[in-house]
């Protein structure tokens, strides 16, 4: 094994203060029987796999990152500290169709990115594409996904967006390519939780960024303020007493007036004599900086804090914070661009989605009375289990079954004829 002592440790991990000097890590010997492929232009794309550390579905120990080198990651990590306890490597791009894995390894994918399509030509290991959260975007079902040996869903309904588009066929879900995993790969908020009835709570808004292409769900509810209003609305509906905002890690990289725009929402909810903070924790750096210089006098939330915060309502766009709402038990409503739903969620998110042009006062109170029934519904729909046993387990023993799934291969080495064990799809516990 070839590793630089400046910033390596013996287990071949980054462990170096900002500012030192960015190295390569090369393997010789050290070949991990799982990985993780990581390409992506920031480094915060780091911070949103941590959760999956935390919770044992990837391993500290046995997970290792494997980080393509680019120019824009190699100066973050220059300015900025890496997680001390990931196993993070720097690959470069000549590596990635031989990421040094042992033969029959695992390697997962949390990104579409792609450089994957160069990394899954290597055929003597496993290509499992995971995602990083459960969402209702386009970009949740892309046709690339079909370049991975296997794909995890969170349910029946990630698993039906694949067949309904035509990605995937019946024979590959009833083959078990694609596997069900609950709401193992969906992201947490470690700071909040649900609040009791009993407290006011917080209102949660967490707008989306601005995607690309001209899709309808390639949208920010930021433009035009109409989401920090709708937010303002609700939080009196709600009897919050007080507003956080939560931007997507991407708000503003392709729109730069969008940060103006987020900047003047925050003003607003201020000036309506609202307690406003902002969590500002997974925010690009643009919008970091720009906060910090135009909302200088605005609290963030305190992520450190021994008490979490209490959140009475989530607002959110269509994204990824509407299955981490539901995996953490938190009532949310929908901000949509447009009135169509698809037909697949019409049997409650009528009943939680913000309509354009809609009565968000009225909305958002019929929601409060059937919140119970209704985000039951969306549970079930969204978290399913390719093993029921997979319910009870824990985010290690998950990680376990899942690597053990995938390398006895049944669905490449047996055709599509095995079904999965359990038809039932059930809700998480």
């Amino acid at each position: 094994m070839t590793l630089n002592p400046e910033n390596t440790s013996p287990n071949g991990r980054i462990s170096r203060a900002a500012g030192a000097p960015l190295r390569v890590w090369e393997a010789e010997n050290l070949f991990p029987d799982q990985a993780i492929y990581l390409d992506s232009p920031i480094l915060s794309a780091l911070k949103q796999i941590l959760p999956f550390y935390e919770n044992g579905i990837f391993s500290e120990a046995h997970t290792p990152v494997f980080f393509r080198r680019k120019f824009l990651v190699g100066a973050h990590l220059a300015l900025r500290k890496v997680p001390e306890n990931l196993d993070i490597r720097i690959l470069r791009s000549s590596k990635v169709a031989r990421i040094p894995v042992a033969d029959g390894a695992v390697v997962f994918y949390p990104f579409n990115s792609q450089s994957n399509m160069t990394a899954v030509t290597n055929r003597r290991i496993h290509h499992v594409l995971t995602l990083h959260g459960e969402s209702n975007k386009l970009a949740s079902n892309r046709p690339a996904a079909r370049i991975y040996d296997y794909v995890c869903v969170a349910g029946p309904l990630g698993r039906d967006r694949y067949l309904n588009a035509g990605i995937f066929t019946n024979a590959d879900a009833d083959g078990g390519r694609l596997v069900m995993m609950g709401d193992s790969f969906v992201q947490t908020v470690p700071w909040m939780r649900a609040a009791a009835e009993t407290e006011g709570g917080a209102l949660l808004y967490c707008p989306t960024w601005e995607g690309y292409g001209n899709g309808p769900d390639n949208y920010s509810s930021i433009v035009g303020l109409r989401g920090f209003a709708i937010a303002a609305t609700a939080a009196r509906s709600a009897c919050a007493d007080e507003v956080i905002v939560k931007p997507h890690p991407y708000l503003g990289l392709l729109q730069r007036r969008l940060m103006n725009e987020f900047v003047q929402g925050v003003r607003m909810l201020v000036r309506d004599g609202f307690k406003v903070r902002l969590a500002m924790d997974s925010a690009s750096l643009p919008l970091k900086v720009w906060c910090k210089l135009r909302l200088s006098d605005v609290d963030e939330v305190d992520l450190f804090a021994k008490e979490k915060v209490p959140v009475s309502l989530g607002i959110c766009d269509v994204s990824g914070m509407e299955a981490v709402f539901l995996k953490q038990g938190i009532r949310h409503m929908v901000v949509t661009r447009e009135a169509d739903i698809p037909e697949s969620l019409e049997d409650f998110y009528f009943r939680k989605a913000i309509l354009p042009g809609c009565d968000t006062k009225r909305g958002v109170r019929a929601y409060l009375n059937g919140s119970d029934e209704i985000d039951q519904m969306h549970c079930s729909r969204v978290f399913g289990w390719h093993d029921p046993a997979l319910r009870m387990m824990t985010g290690s023993e998950r990680r376990k079954w899942l690597v053990e799934f995938v390398r006895n291969d049944d669905f490449w080495k047996h055709g599509r004829s095995k079904k999965p064990q359990d038809k039932s799809f059930g809700q998480i516990a």
